[in-house]
């Protein structure tokens, strides 16, 4: 009984390592968790642009939005690692099990980090029209306003919604969150003054503060973007810890082969080094960033635990699932 259970697992392991030698064989399925023409999706379609060739495979890329990212990452948990499914991660991903009092997979445990991709610097606006021209005033109108401001992010858990917790525990203002599904719909508002502000990357919202609608009042960090350099970071406006940032980054499921896991990390590298990606990535708000699976999982459990701990410091209502 020993030996023949002592077979099958060597039979097992035999068909893992030839199913990754011959990988890949079909066409490969990266999943964004956000909707079209976001800055997860922008940088989910110029890397399965770039490697499908380098794979001779077709990569498709789908749009899966939803609970904070937990819908798509839950589809990616439960999938076979065979190669042919991955997902752009995001930075709900390290927060979620902050916010949620339980989630459909161990954020731990069922995924195969493979390279973080980008970082992506958060600015904060308002609409063209309003009375508001900087970061003090903003300050002061939520605390004139008994009903605070209302500032949009891209949802629960993500880049923009952390930076808003950061800004709002260091002002002890009254900035009250408008959770979006995406910087479409959210940015759509802001310009048309159907909300008093919001907290974006810049990609979305160039066109609209190049036509006047928007008016960027500063960017998260210590240092000022390259992308809008005479608009001022918090830093130096006297705001201080206010380093948040948006970022992405590619993973699979939990027991990912190594070798695929290798080839997906090698190829990215390679790509982001390339200068053509470099500015196109520039030109959508973006920095590469790159590394070794390894240093990417160090990042998720830094992450993870950076923002357990900022929330036991500033409790909120955790979100059922």
């Amino acid at each position: 009984m020993i030996i023949k259970k002592l077979l099958v697992l060597l039979f097992a392991v035999c068909m893992s390592v030839a199913h990754a030698n011959d990988w890949p064989d079909r066409s490969i399925r990266f999943i964004s968790p956000y909707p079209p023409g976001g800055s997860n999706d922008n940088a989910t379609r110029l890397i399965a642009e770039k490697l499908s060739p380098m794979l001779n495979q077709r990569i498709v890329v789908e749009n899966l939005p939803g609970k904070d990212t937990v819908h798509a990452s839950e589809l990616i948990s439960k999938s076979k690692p065979d190669g042919y499914n991955f997902i752009m991660l995001a930075s709900p991903h390290t927060a979620n099990p902050s916010f949620y009092e339980a989630l459909p997979y161990d954020t731990n445990t069922h995924f195969t980090p493979i390279i973080q991709v980008v970082k992506v610097p958060l600015f904060l606006m308002v609409p063209a029209d309003s009375p508001i021209k900087s970061v003090p005033e903003l300050i002061a109108a939520a605390e004139r306003n008994p009903n605070g401001i209302n500032v949009s992010t891209t949802g629960n858990g993500g880049g923009p919604h952390l930076a808003l917790m950061v800004l709002t525990n260091i002002t002890k203002a009254n900035l009250k969150h408008a959770p979006y599904n995406g910087d479409k719909p959210a940015l759509a508002d802001i310009k048309s003054s159907k909300i008093d502000g919001g907290i974006h990357p810049i990609v979305s919202a160039l066109p609209d503060i190049k036509d006047g609608k928007i008016r960027v009042l500063a960017v998260f960090g210590s240092k000022r973007s390259s992308l809008l350099p005479d608009v001022p970071s918090l830093g130096e406006l006297g705001y201080a810890n206010t380093d948040v940032y948006a970022w992405f980054g590619l993973a699979g499921p939990a027991k990912l082969p190594a070798k695929i896991v290798n080839r997906m990390n090698k190829d990215v590298n390679e790509i982001l080094l390339d200068p053509a990606v470099k500015q196109r990535l520039a030109e959508m708000g973006m920095e590469p960033l790159g590394g070794t699976p390894t240093q990417y999982k160090k990042f998720i459990d830094n992450d993870i635990r950076k923002w357990k701990e900022f929330l036991a410091r500033h409790p909120i209502e955790q979100r059922k699932q």
